[in-house]
């Protein structure tokens, strides 16, 4: 029987169980069909990366013990299933224990996720929705658009460890669904208070037409930081009375109590597109 039948048959019985038995109210969704009983799971610092013809992907793991029973088994080379168009599979020699605060049914371009009851690992290269449940094992930092280029065979592997001293350390990179920005500081007293507390994991808001938004867990020292005049979009700056950090991601007037904390040297175009989880490292 085709690989696609049997997963969609394991499917739909799975999911007549799970209703039988009431899991259908326990892990009820919202209106955009996202799981809405788990929480944020918190990112690790181990990343592998999928190399296969002659294509590379680069994934951030979670901190869970299934994500890293998958990282003990690395390298490996395997080979490379099709599933419905939509995603890559490989079956790694040990199965991954896999809890239920990993689980979603609402995949996401670029997610590295686990199958358990065929003990697959796949990269989803589209947008994709199961009736029962996928477990998390990590996102796309880079080359989530070859993923799909990807086939035959599949070599993963550690990737090195992020240098969180940075090459520049005056530079901060912000990952999200598998696009990178990297913003280049000023020497303000604002920047480096913002440079202790990396790395962070933290989410972003949307706020006006043209900006993206997070708040760091401490407020940042203002002292000799200068104020923000009219700024140009891919600036990043502080706006004290709030205690946000601001991407613009179009044009801004002066404001009081807006600091300019540098902009941005790559990826800008990617800023007004971020959503979610930001991952935010020191370093390029």
């Amino acid at each position: 029987m085709d690989v696609g039948v049997r997963r969609l048959i394991l499917a739909c019985v799975c999911g007549v169980l799970a209703y039988l038995a009431g899991a259908g109210v326990a892990w009820a969704t919202n209106d955009a069909g996202k799981n809405t009983g788990n929480p944020p799971l918190p990112l690790s610092e181990m990343r592998v990366e999928a190399l296969s013809q002659g294509k590379v992907a680069l994934f951030q793991l979670y901190d869970t013990a299934a994500a890293k029973a998958f990282y003990m088994q690395l390298p490996l080379t395997l080979d490379l299933t099709n599933f419905r168009d939509a995603q890559w599979m490989f079956y790694p020699p040990e199965r991954l224990n896999v809890s239920h605060r990993e689980a979603y049914h609402d995949g996401k371009k670029g997610e590295l996720s686990y199958y358990a009851p065929w003990g697959d690992v796949f990269m989803l290269y589209k947008d994709f929705y199961a009736g029962d449940e996928m477990h998390r094992l990590g996102i796309g930092l880079q080359g989530v658009d070859d993923i799909a280029a990807m086939s035959g065979s599949v070599v993963v592997r550690k990737a090195a460890a992020m240098d969180n001293s940075g090459g520049n350390s005056m530079n901060i990179t912000i990952h999200s669904n598998g696009k990178r920005i990297v913003f280049e500081l000023n020497d303000s007293a604002a920047s480096k208070s913002l440079l202790t507390q990396l790395p962070l994991t933290i989410a972003v808001e949307n706020y006006g037409h043209n900006e993206k938004i997070f708040y760091p867990p401490k407020k940042l020292d203002t002292a000799n930081t200068p104020l923000a005049g009219n700024v140009p979009s891919g600036t990043l700056a502080y706006y004290a009375p709030w205690g946000d950090v601001v991407m613009f991601y179009g044009s801004f007037h002066a404001a009081p109590g807006l600091y300019e904390l540098g902009h941005a040297i790559s990826g800008s175009e990617h800023i007004g597109a971020l959503s979610g989880t930001l991952r935010i490292d020191k370093g390029m």
